[in-house]
C-alpha cells in the first residue's frame, strides 16, 4: 500500500469522510461524466512478498463497495457510454491483468457470487507453454535461491545482497526494474545467467492453464490480449511488436473460440508503450488499449491510452477517496 496512508490521521479522515454521507454527497454532485477501469494483478492470501498480492478480505470490501456505489458493467460498455458523452453517474469496470491461477480460485467465485462482470487481459505466453512470465521467474529465483550474493557485470548494478528476506526482495526490486529496461535478447539472456547463479530446485510458480481460461470465460470475464511473453512493448523493434501482439490475440481466439476486443500493455506505465501498437491492434480489430497510468476516463478519451486505477490499497476508505477521485495517485505497473 501507501506509505502516507499509515499515518492515523489520515486513515481516520478517510474513514470518517465515508461514514459520515460526505463520500455519497460528492458522488452524487461531482463524479458524472467519468468512467472508472480498476485494475488488479494477484488476488489471494498467500502473504507472499515475493509475489505481492491483494488480499481476498480487502479485495471482497473492494467490489462490495464499487457494487453498491456505482453501476458495474463490462468493459466495452463502459467504454461506449463513456464515448457517448459520459451521461449521468460514474460507471465502473473491473480488469485484471497477466493471468494468474487465482484469478481463476480466487477472483472468480467473488465476482460469481456478486454477479460482476469483468475482463481478463492475459499473457498467453503460461498457458500457452506452460512455463511463467519472465517477471515470475526471476521473483521465483530470488525466493527460493541458497545464495548469498549475486554479481551481475554488465548491468551496472552493484553487488546484490541476498543473505536475508530483505535483502534478497531489495534485489530482486532492483533487478526487475532494470530489466523492464532491456529488449527480448538480452533479457532471455539474463534470466539464463540469473538461473544458473542462483541455481535453486524444485518446481516454479504455477502458470494459469488454457483450461483454467476456459472457465473463466464460461464464468462471466471476457478474455482479453496483454501480449504473449509480456516484454515491454517499447523495447521491441518492428517484426518483434507485431509477434508479441498478434500471437497473443490469434491463440485466444484459437484456443478459447472467443474474439478479442480489449489489450493491454505490459507494465503499462508511460515509457513502457509508443504509438506503434496501435496501428496493429486495429488490423486484428481491437479498438483501445489499457494503460497502467492513473485517471479516469472521460468523454474524448483517447482509446489507445485509457487510463485505470491500481488498486493496491488494503484499507477501504482511502481505496473508496481514491475512487471517488479525492486521492490522486501515481499508477504502478502491471
Amino acid at each position: 500500500g501507501d506509505m502516507a496512508l499509515t499515518t492515523p490521521l489520515r486513515r481516520a479522515a478517510a474513514w470518517f469522510f465515508l461514514r459520515s454521507g460526505a463520500l455519497s454527497l460528492h458522488r452524487r454532485g461531482r463524479e458524472h461524466g467519468r468512467a472508472i477501469l480498476l485494475l488488479y494483478h494477484r488476488v489471494n492470501d498467500d502473504d507472499d512478498p515475493f509475489f505481492p498480492a491483494l488480499p481476498l478480505v480487502s479485495f471482497r470490501a473492494q467490489l462490495d463497495h464499487v457494487a453498491r456505489h456505482y453501476q458495474v458493467e463490462p468493459l466495452e460498455a463502459v467504454l461506449e457510454w463513456a464515448a457517448s458523452g459520459a451521461p449521468g453517474p460514474a460507471r465502473v469496470a473491473l480488469t485484471v491483468d497477466d493471468g494468474y491461477p487465482d484469478t481463476l480460485e480466487c477472483v472468480l467465485p467473488e465476482l460469481v457470487r456478486r454477479r460482476l462482470p469483468a475482463t481478463l487481459l492475459l499473457s498467453t505466453g503460461p498457458p500457452e507453454a506452460g512455463s511463467p512470465l519472465w517477471t515470475d521467474r526471476t521473483r521465483w529465483l530470488f525466493k527460493h535461491t541458497r545464495e548469498t550474493g549475486l554479481e551481475l557485470s554488465g548491468l551496472g548494478l552493484p553487488h546484490l545482497p541476498l543473505d536475508t528476506r530483505a535483502g534478497r526482495l531489495r534485489s530482486l526490486n532492483s533487478l526487475l526494474a532494470r530489466m523492464k529496461g532491456l529488449a527480448p535478447e538480452p533479457l532471455d539472456e539474463l534470466l539464463g545467467q540469473l538461473e544458473r547463479a542462483l541455481g535453486p530446485v524444485g518446481p516454479g510458480p504455477r502458470v494459469m492453464s488454457w483450461d483454467d481460461a476456459r472457465r473463466l470465460n464460461a464464468g462471466g470475464v471476457r478474455i482479453g490480449a496483454h501480449t504473449h511473453r509480456h516484454y515491454i512493448l517499447s523495447r521491441l523493434d518492428g517484426g518483434q511488436l507485431r509477434t508479441e501482439i498478434s500471437t497473443s490475440v490469434r491463440l485466444i481466439g484459437d484456443r478459447l473460440g472467443a474474439p478479442v476486443t480489449s489489450f493491454a500493455y505490459p507494465n503499462g506505465t508511460a515509457g513502457d508503450y509508443d504509438d506503434r501498437p496501435a496501428a496493429i491492434l486495429r488490423e486484428l480489430g481491437i479498438s483501445f488499449s489499457l494503460t497502467a497510468r492513473d485517471g479516469f476516463v472521460r468523454p474524448g478519451f483517447d482509446p489507445w491510452a485509457l487510463p485505470r486505477l491500481f488498486t493496491t490499497e488494503r484499507f477501504l476508505p482511502s481505496f473508496a477517496l481514491r475512487v471517488a477521485g479525492l486521492r490522486e495517485r501515481k499508477g504502478l505497473g502491471s
